[in-house]
């Protein structure tokens, strides 16, 4: 009888210590998992306190220099064009705006703004964590390759979607240029005369109202010095209503007639994809700007990037000369910046 009960205390112990043993393997486990979760942790923290140390003690000129140095710089248009085509495959087609904007005059905008900005980039280097610098100093060259872009897309009629499309985008801005220049006009005023507002005013229809996008921005521009410091509207969005303009003038017809228009190709597609990798890399050479030198005095020391001229120092329109001539001599096959298949 002892030895049978000897037997069962030793099994019952034998399974208490295998419980225990089980106890503290789980606990160990835990235990193990926590300290390891706390390991990981701390070195990604110190990770990141690593790279706050480091780039504290980067001179921002030095990361400019290298920024400066990794850029792709070549502005030789199919050079540039073959470099930058599979990052502009991989933009969404989805909704992608319909490009009309001359490349030159961009480059032009974006050459001043890169000029404009070079003293303050050390300031907004500090400031930002990722700068984005290499974009940036790649727009030069990638607006080159829009240029072969565009170039590449043949000229076709514009849609009847596509012109209402238009038409509905200048509408608003044209309303409200041609109410600000009926009160300029009046005669207490003066500023501009009465009847050359009260024709651009006259008419229906949709080809008047196309006649309207491009005349608006010529009054302003012929009336620069009267006009100058005493209306509300940016540069871009009257080079925006002359772009319009100019396209649908060429396409409406009397009696809003329209031909067939083919199937977009991809050929435009890449185009306006190239144009909004531009359009977002100037977006950031802006927020640099606005970063180092606070947005209002940002957006007086930069060009609009489709603008038609640049603002000199004293307020007055002065167009970007010399950087237009050096694009011109390098155009692809001195083919025209015009409207094309969209």
């Amino acid at each position: 009888m002892g030895g049978n009960k000897d037997k069962k205390s030793g099994a019952k112990d034998a399974k208490a210590g295998k419980r225990d043993g089980a106890k503290d393997a789980k606990a160990g486990k835990r235990d193990g998992a926590k300290a390891s979760n706390k390991e990981a942790k701390a070195g990604k923290k110190e990770a990141r306190s690593a790279r706050k140390r480091d780039r504290a003690g980067v001179d921002p000129a030095a990361l400019i220099a290298e920024a400066r140095a990794d850029a792709f710089t070549d502005e030789a248009p199919e050079r540039a064009f073959a470099h930058f085509r599979p990052l502009a495959e991989r933009v969404p087609a989805a909704d992608l705006p319909v490009f009309t904007g001359q490349p030159l005059l961009m480059r032009a905008n974006v050459r001043a703004a890169l000029d404009a900005l070079e003293p303050h980039l050390p300031a907004a280097v500090s400031a930002l964590r990722e700068p984005r610098l290499k974009e940036v100093f790649e727009l030069p060259a990638l607006v080159m390759a829009l240029d072969f872009s565009a170039a590449r897309v043949p000229v076709a009629t514009l849609s009847a979607g596509e012109i209402d499309r238009m038409l509905a985008e200048g509408a608003p801005w044209r309303e409200l240029m041609l109410s600000y220049l009926e009160v300029a006009s009046h005669p207490l005023l003066g500023l501009l005369p009465r009847e050359r507002v009260a024709a651009v005013r006259a008419g229906a229809g949709k080809l008047d109202k196309a006649r309207d996008f491009v005349a608006l921005p010529g009054l302003f521009a012929e009336f620069s010095g009267a006009l100058a410091g005493k209306h509300p509207f940016p540069a871009d969005k009257l080079d925006l209503l002359a772009t319009l303009g100019g396209a649908l003038v060429q396409q409406v017809r009397p009696g809003n007639a329209v031909a067939a228009v083919p199937k977009r190709t991809g050929e435009s597609i890449l185009r306006d994809q190239l144009a909004a990798l531009v359009a977002d890399r100037y977006d950031h050479l802006q927020v640099l700007a606005a970063v180092a030198l606070g947005k209002r005095k940002a957006d007086e020391l930069l060009p609009a990037l489709r603008a038609a001229v640049a603002l000199g120092s004293n307020g007055a329109a002065e167009a970007p000369e010399d950087a237009l001539e050096g694009a011109t001599a390098e155009a692809p096959g001195g083919a025209p910046s015009e409207m094309t298949n969209g």
